[in-house]
């Protein structure tokens, strides 16, 4: 017990140590693909999943969700694409088996052209990263806890860059309660350094409470933001389950008018308008068939498009 106790004190100390840099004023970071999430159910409640983090995808929003009796008992497997913006695309994998949980991310910015610094063509290049992670989770008295180590790597043509990072997480539903209360810490790690620069990685605290509703089939989660290189965010999500086969799923997450109009365009002349306009918005639809699973995702980006992400869940 004493080993218990322990554990939880450390964890709640490191979480509560990030809170200051996490408020303070925005910083440049590193590693940007380590924030589109994973998987689809998650993005569809504009990843509002801290304190849901019951399958796979709780490896990445709070290695808590690893932990005996979070989820569903058993074994599953997660695998994601997204369509991202402009001809960008992430693949994932994650496998849980509780208490453990492993999953991978690669992400491919494409081909882009690339210039020197007089402007002229140097000829097309291209960027990708890449992250592996291993998390465990662990049931200690009331709350559910865990961690999750990484290894990021990070390539812009020529170069590349490497960083280790930690996630950690928190659980707490009361006894007898349909509340759930969760709070993460992601990416507290190494800087990533190409050549003479050093990023930090975008580390970002997490904090939320999800309650599914007496009598209706719904699930409803909200979840603040504090970041290192953006202002603070509120995300809000709900999954409504119109039958055992078929989920459907919103979410919101709040941007500043700045970064709306510089997504949208309206400062160049952009439309502004239709599905693409609806940017801070998420839908989503699921569709489960025993232990099979079909999850569907958008996410509006504006002038830049949608985005588009498919993920299919087994379980056995």
């Amino acid at each position: 017990m004493k080993s218990r106790g322990k554990f939880i004190l450390t964890l709640a100390v490191l979480v509560l140590a990030a809170a200051p840099p996490c408020a303070r004023a925005a910083e440049s970071s590193a590693a940007q693909f380590l924030k589109l999430g994973l998987g689809a159910r998650a993005l569809g409640m504009g990843e509002a999943f801290s304190a849901v983090a019951d399958d796979a995808s709780a490896l990445h929003y709070n290695p808590a969700g690893l932990a005996p009796g979070a989820g569903p008992e058993g074994k599953s497997a997660l695998f994601s694409h997204a369509w991202h913006i402009q001809d960008m695309g992430v693949s994932q994998a994650a496998l849980l088996s509780r208490p453990w949980g492993f999953g991978f991310t690669y992400f491919s910015a494409g081909e882009m052209e690339g210039r020197n610094d007089a402007g002229a063509a140097t000829g097309d290049f291209t960027a990708r990263d890449l992250a592996f992670s291993a998390g465990r989770g662990f049931k200690l008295g009331v709350f559910k806890a865990g961690i999750a180590v990484k290894y990021v790597s990070q390539k812009i043509k020529d170069s590349t860059a490497h960083a280790a990072a930690a996630d950690l997480g928190l659980l707490f539903q009361p006894e007898n309660s349909r509340v759930k209360y969760g709070v993460s810490l992601a990416n507290f790690g190494t800087r990533i350094k190409f050549k003479s620069d050093s990023f930090p990685l975008p580390l970002t605290l997490k904090t939320g409470a999800s309650v599914a509703l007496k009598g209706a089939p719904v699930l409803l989660a909200a979840q603040a933001d504090f970041a290192n290189d953006s202002g603070a965010a509120l995300r809000l999500g709900g999954e409504y389950s119109a039958t055992e086969s078929l989920k459907l799923r919103l979410g919101y997450r709040t941007v500043s008018s700045s970064s709306k109009d510089a997504v949208l365009g309206t400062e160049m002349g952009g439309s502004g308008t239709g599905v693409s306009s609806l940017f801070g918005f998420f839908a989503g639809v699921g569709i489960y068939m025993g232990g099979f699973s079909l999850d569907y995702a958008l996410s509006p980006y504006g002038e830049l498009g949608n985005a588009h992400r498919v993920s299919m869940g087994l379980e056995f």
